[in-house]
């Protein structure tokens, strides 16, 4: 009897756990940076005063009340979500930049809008990481750059054509600050997730004006070097800081917080505070 009650235990374990799985490999989650380990200990960010510049966020927040924020967002989107999120196959360059206005000093990166590819084997897409690069260039003036097509992982090889693009823009545009946008899966302890190599790569100024942006507008699991810490050196946040001289971070951002059609306030409260942050670089 004892025999039978174990066996339907471990029947029950390995399904559930088959069940866990299935979830993971849908487009919900983003795959885990190589060479990234959850570090020993997590240090604590603290709360600064809250007196913050929010012209772009204004306007941000009269395009949600009309409620043309999501005709944006999915209009932005489509262009990478096309082909099964292959995105645009036909397009002559793998790398797009779109210069910005001017007004900040900033670079946002998106490497995983599409499908990419990492030792020979297909990653999914790190969904509406394009379209919030879109939004986020559209309500401050920062530069963009993305990947428009499945391609080469450019988190994660050394060196390539996407990094070397960025440091181009570096120099051109004199850049003072590169966001590298990515998306974690839906069952991460974190809303977002900042990397920052071990706290090297991006001054502390910045990190704790962040940190109290996000929480002030109800996104308070805020962590930095929490399970994605950038230190692996094909990342854009590492490449940056340590080849370019310029300072960087990598944000891991949960799926609850970047998929619209789930529920779009949350979304709309992630792009607020990143608005707010983008044009308060300084």
């Amino acid at each position: 009897m004892e025999i039978r009650y174990v066996i339907v235990l471990i029947i029950l374990v390995f399904v559930t756990g088959c069940w866990g799985g299935e979830q993971e490999s849908t487009l919900q989650r983003a795959e885990n940076k190589a060479g990234e380990e959850e570090p020993e200990e997590i240090r604590a960010l603290e709360l600064v005063d809250y007196n913050f510049s929010e012209m772009g966020a204004k306007t941000l927040k009269d395009t949600y009340k009309t409620k043309e924020l999501e005709s944006e967002i999915f209009s932005y989107e489509k262009s990478f979500s096309q082909n099964d999120y292959k995105g645009a196959m036909g397009a002559d360059k793998h790398v797009a930049f779109i210069e910005g206005s001017g007004e900040v000093n900033v670079l946002i990166s998106a490497p995983h809008t599409t499908r990419h590819v990492r030792e020979s084997e297909v990653k999914p897409a790190e969904i509406y990481t394009g379209a919030l690069t879109h939004l986020i260039q559209d309500y401050t003036g920062a530069h963009i750059i993305f990947n428009t097509h499945k391609g080469e992982d450019a988190n994660y090889i050394l060196d390539g054509e996407y990094k070397e693009k960025i440091g181009e823009i570096i120099e051109e545009h004199e850049i003072d600050l590169v966001i590298d946008l990515h998306g974690s899966s839906q069952d991460r302890p974190f809303d977002v997730d900042i990397g920052t190599g071990g706290g090297d790569t991006v001054k502390e100024e910045w990190m704790q004006q962040l940190y109290t942006i996000l929480n002030h507008h109800g996104i308070e699991r805020v962590y930095e070097n929490h399970t994605f810490s950038a230190n692996h050196p094909g990342t854009v946040t590492h490449h940056t800081w340590n080849e370019y001289g310029t300072e960087a971070m990598q944000l891991e951002i949960n799926y609850d917080f970047r998929n619209p059609r789930n529920d779009l306030k949350p979304f709309y409260n992630m792009l607020r505070s990143l608005v707010v942050f983008v044009e308060n670089v300084e």
